[in-house]
């Protein structure tokens, strides 16, 4: 389950990066145009606020099941939902913790009280 959740965090990279790639060769790094057009009508403004909305929360699931787990490189989904979005972000956190809860758990080693020489 893990390769499928790391395969979906690249295809979640990809596939949104190739419409915004045809975007920027159309008009270049017009962001102020990006954010126009994402509130241009209100089927726009419903998938840019559901990304939105779905960002904050992937982050915030991020951090706080990450921090519960105890898990360590979690700047990496964070940073790849800020960047990406959560097509990427979130199936490269699931991909992190499942690697993280399949490792071997080491059990805490046990001390033995001192035997007594009575």
């Amino acid at each position: 389950m893990a390769y499928f959740y790391l395969g979906l965090a690249f295809l979640g990279a990809v596939a949104p990066y190739s419409f915004l790639g045809q975007f920027f060769v159309a008009s270049g790094l017009n962001f102020g145009e990006i954010r126009a057009q994402m509130w241009v009508n209100p089927v726009s403004s419903y998938f840019g606020l559901n990304a939105l909305i779905s960002s904050l929360v992937t982050l915030l699931f991020i951090w706080s099941e990450g921090r519960r787990q105890k898990m360590k490189g979690l700047w990496l989904p964070l940073l790849a939902t800020l960047l990406v979005g959560v097509s990427c972000g979130l199936p490269l956190f699931l991909y992190l913790r499942r690697v993280f809860m399949d490792r071997p758990q080491v059990a805490p080693l046990e001390i033995a009280p001192p035997k007594s020489t009575r």
